[in-house]
């Protein structure tokens, strides 16, 4: 065994976790109508992509399936051949299948034995660098192909932990994988928004538009295109590049035998190399070709080299090529275009400033596409318009564009480097994790990002006998929570110590119910709680463990807190110390009844605070959901919905609105109405939804009499509602849907795109299809605020669609932009509030928005940590809760957008802010604007990546200090 493994662990080759032996694919040829056969690209990723299949050698189902080569849900598939530059072994889970699938015979299929091994588990253990030196050490080279045998794969050594603790890493590392690729998605949108720079910045030199002399017509020697050519200054012109340019593309490598004297071995310049500052010659491969050829095709000073094929985004980039070697030639490859000038027409330079600006369009739309790849051919090439200046004007156009491109090129340099290390910590987070220590902030072992809110820092202000001490409050709460530290040695999680709490809280307020001198109520029809004192040591443990699954199996609310209920204390002394604890607490219900919920909601916050695991990224601010309700003004006759309930907090908060704003004269029946299903939310997860219902129980929302919980355990996008509501709040989860996760705890890992026949669009984006579900949930006439990240504002395709229909059929009437701290499990992500109301259908068609009022609380907050309510209270008072919009008035910080202007934007971009001297959306705005937008990003990018690494950095205590 691997010396340094941690206790429990062991190390044990694939071939003992299999359920059945490795099973090799078949490859032949394609029967026309075949069954589907993946190809090698469907493992790029950690997940099968089934899209990439082909026609198959079998000819129908039954025979692939008689054959055993159907592929099923679970199944990992390997490479096991490869040629030059792909990785031979690589691994990927299959999550779903959407029809029958096959796999071809350079790749094996796995299926593990789950009860050792967890599939998505081995897949993260599969790529980590000590497997992949195995592999590689076991490849066998051939006719310029790789191949790795099956048994050689049998031979791999894995660590494996204890099933529980696969379930922690593969968890942890969702969480933290998702968090990196948040970040990459950020910094990749800032490199697009560079890119949108250049292109206006050229666009406005080249085309004259900064300056006010004349211009001439688009009529020139450029030819016949698909649209008409803008209007150049006077005594410029429009040619195609064929007419400036000789054009060649790079040869292909022969693949003669290396002592041919007709050949000669040359540097091969490939599209990769046309990135960054400068040439990289120590990374140029070197090919050899035919000595003809290669001095046909040899670089020179001044040649332009264009991308002809690979991702769309570098087709048609070009760069200049500027060294000249006496030592070794240099040529293109084949997916790269020389262009070498004919004359002086044009410098070099401002061809390629032009080609990565304004041309780059043009390009892009000669291309051919296929899925995931572009090419454009050499007459396409040829054919592209190209502005020439008059040779005089040259010179300065040039140094006035280099100025420009230098600082934005430098800018582009740093944040592809940063998604260069983004992809190194995603593996160091891995490595870690393998080596038995979770990452910092570990995720719980929940599913599909469960939100733990409703936690907060201070009492909520109820009314109460008497008033509430807050440092009385905190000092209660740290009594119940000073048990869990001497807890993490165990594995314990803050949220399952949390609920921990929650079930001896219940069973102590049970007894004070049964036990009180007037109104009894005999909840559990048993004094559990004392029951307790009778046992000792193992004996107790068995006893507590048996009473948690009999109180699971009843109704209500306790079957609801106690519902698959399990004791996670496994030493005797441990129960027993938080037993004392609960006991010496304040009681719970009689005699200080408006304690419990403050403390109960503090308690919580303790538990979201702890840094060891996290748990903050499961924390809403109490002040941002006051903040909400006093915006919504719920009231006795709304019917309020959260469908991503958490731990209840904006339905305790509503409650108690109504409670302090309860007008006289309200009927008895219509009171009891709001414990009856008046408030109700739903949470994927038993163990939030058992938190959820003790809040709500503590603080009065939830009836001991009732026949149902208010919080209902369920995926909520999975079905339309059963009953619509007239006010939903909710903070949905973030990311992708990448899982489903049954009421049974059953859990399926899977990457989707939902679909719902009443929803606009199918996306597997959790944030786009909570927005299509509240709308649903809604009444004609019924409010909602959503808590939505930056990326819904400005995300393309499925948002935009989403962003559009929401508008026409909602009004969108506010968007609250909150500064950096409201997002305390993502440290850095900035979140938005989205209020609108459901609308009917206009007879003319025209949207239900009129007017979209932006409140850009990042003006003058930009980073709350302490104290995030303080960017809240003014946005209240200019929301002018109960009074229409049409009130408001405009202000540094409070802005109107016209709904016209809104859907005119490319991309129905909501990424808006309240400057009043920012122009409206459809207007083409400044580059400095641009440019300053860029950076305000860019910083809030590093400042993100400066936060991981801080949360990702452990302790340097005498447990985990490593010298070094």
């Amino acid at each position: 065994m691997r010396a340094g493994l941690p206790s429990g662990w062991t190390e044990v080759p694939l071939g003992e976790l299999l359920r059945e032996p490795l099973a090799g694919g078949r490859s032949g040829q394609a029967v026309p109508g075949g069954v589907p056969v993946l190809r090698l690209p469907a493992l790029r990723s950690v997940t099968a992509d089934l899209a990439e299949s082909r026609e198959g050698p079998w000819a129908s189902e039954a025979e692939a399936e008689a054959a055993g080569h159907l592929i099923r849900p679970g199944d990992i598939l390997m490479s096991r051949n490869g040629g030059p530059g792909t990785q031979i072994g690589r691994a990927a889970l299959v999550r779903e299948i959407t029809g029958p699938t096959t796999y071809p015979g350079t790749m094996v299929r796995v299926r593990a034995d789950e009860r050792l091994i967890d599939p998505e588990y081995l897949v993260l253990a599969w790529a980590s660098r000590a497997v992949r030196r195995q592999i590689e050490s076991s490849v066998r080279q051939g006719l310029g192909m790789g191949h790795i045998a099956a048994r050689d794969l049998e031979r791999v050594r894995l660590p494996l932990p204890p099933r529980s603790e696969q379930e922690r890493i593969k968890t942890s590392l969702a969480v933290w994988f998702a968090r990196v690729d948040e970040e990459k998605a950020a910094v990749r949108d800032i490199l697009r928004q560079v890119e949108d720079l250049r292109a206006l910045v050229i666009d406005r030199d080249v085309f004259g538009r900064t300056t006010n002399g004349p211009h001439a017509n688009s009529e020139s020697s450029a030819g016949a295109h698909r649209a008409p050519l803008p209007a150049v200054p006077e005594g410029w012109r429009w040619v195609t590049l064929g007419e400036l340019a000789e054009v060649v593309r790079g040869p292909v490598a022969n693949s003669r035998r290396a002592d041919d004297p007709h050949e000669v071995k040359v540097g091969s310049v490939r599209p990769a190399e046309l990135r960054g500052e400068r040439w990289t010659h120590e990374r140029m491969p070197t090919v050899r070709l035919d000595a003809r050829r290669a001095e046909a095709t040899r670089l020179s000073p001044g040649d332009v080299l264009f991308v002809l094929s690979g991702q769309p985004d570098s087709l048609g980039f070009a760069r200049v090529w500027e060294q000249d070697s006496s030592h070794r030639t240099y040529v293109p490859n084949h997916h790269v275009a020389r262009v070498r000038m004919a004359g002086d027409a044009l410098h070099p330079r401002l061809l390629a400033l032009y080609a990565n600006g304004p041309g780059r369009s043009w390009l892009r739309h000669a291309a051919r596409n296929t899925v995931g790849l572009a090419s454009l051919g050499l007459d396409q090439l040829r054919q592209t318009p190209v502005p020439v200046p008059p040779l005089a004007e040259q010179g300065t156009l040039l140094a006035s564009l280099e100025a420009w491109n230098s600082g934005l090129t430098s800018v582009t340099a740093s944040a592809e480097e940063a998604l260069a290390m983004a992809d190194w910590l995603r593996d160091g987070c891995r490595e870690q994790a393998l080596a038995g220590r979770l990452p910092r902030g570990a995720a719980p072992s929940f599913e599909n990002d469960v939100r733990l809110k409703g936690a907060v820092t201070v009492p909520p202000t109820t009314p109460a006998r008497r008033p509430v001490n807050r440092h009385e409050v905190e000092r209660q709460a740290e009594h119940l929570w000073s048990s869990f530290p001497p807890l993490t040695d165990d594995g314990l999680t803050a949220l399952e110590y949390g609920e921990q709490v929650t079930y001896l809280l219940f069973l102590k307020t049970a007894q004070e119910l049964r036990r009180r001198p007037l109104n009894r109520v005999d909840v559990l029809r048993r004094d559990a709680w004392d029951e307790l004192s009778l046992y000792e040591g193992t004996e107790l443990i068995q006893h507590y463990g048996a009473l948690l699954a009999e109180l699971g199996e009843r109704g209500g609310v306790v079957g609801r807190i106690f519902h698959k209920a399990q004791n996670r204390l496994r030493r005797p002394l441990h129960l027993q110390n938080l037993i004392r604890q609960v006991k010496e607490g304040l009681p719970w219900w009689d005699e200080r009844p408006e304690w419990r919920a403050p403390v109960f909601d503090a308690f919580l916050a303790r538990c979201a605070q702890d840094h060891r695991t996290a748990a903050g990224q499961y924390f809403t601010h109490r002040e941002l959901i006051d903040a909400i309700v006093a915006c919504c003004r719920p009231t006795v006759e709304d019917m309020i919905v959260d469908p991503a309930a958490g731990t209840g907090g904006f339905l305790v908060r509503s409650f108690e609105h109504i409670a302090r704003h309860l007008p006289p004269g309200v009927p008895p029946a219509q009171r009891e109405q709001l414990a009856h299903g008046a408030i109700r939310g739903t949470e994927l997860v038993d163990a939030t939804a058992r938190l959820a219902t003790m809040n709500l129980f503590l603080h009065g929302v939830e009836r001991l009499d009732g026949n149902r919980a208010a919080i209902e355990v369920r995926d909520s996008l999975a079905a339309s509602p059963r009953r619509r509501a007239t006010l939903v709040l909710t903070d949905p989860p973030m990311g992708q849907r990448r899982s489903v996760t049954s009421s049974t705890g059953a859990s399926k890992a899977e990457d989707l795109a939902f679909v719902r026949p009443d929803f606009w669009e199918a996306t597997s984006h959790q944030q786009l299809n909570f927005i299509q579900h509240v709308y649903t949930l809604l009444d004609i006439g019924g409010r909602a605020a959503v808590v939505v990240p930056d990326g819904v504002l400005f995300m393309k395709g499925a948002g935009e669609r989403v962003r559009r229909q929401l508008l026409k059929q909602c009004d969108v009437h506010t968007l609250l932009r909150l500064p950096i701290g409201f997002s305390a499990g993502f440290s850095g992500v900035k979140l938005n509030v989205l209020f609108f109301e459901k609308a009917a259908a206009r007879p003319d068609g025209s949207p239900a928005t009129r007017h979209l009022w932006v409140y850009d609380a990042r003006t003058e907050h930009a980073v709350v940590a302490d104290s995030p309510g303080s960017a809240l209270d003014a946005f209240v008072a200019a929301y002018r809760p109960g009074h229409p919009p049409e009130t408001r008035a405009a202000s540094p910080v409070f802005k109107p957008y016209s709904v016209d202007a809104l859907l005119a934007t490319p991309g129905a971009n909501l990424d808006l802010y309240a400057d009043l001297r920012e122009e409206e959306p459809g207007e083409v705005s400044e580059p400095h604007l641009i440019a300053q937008q860029i950076s305000e990003r860019l910083e809030d990018a590093w400042r993100r990546f400066a936060r991981l690494a801080k949360e990702l950095t452990p302790p340097r205590d005498a447990r985990t200090f490593r010298a070094g």
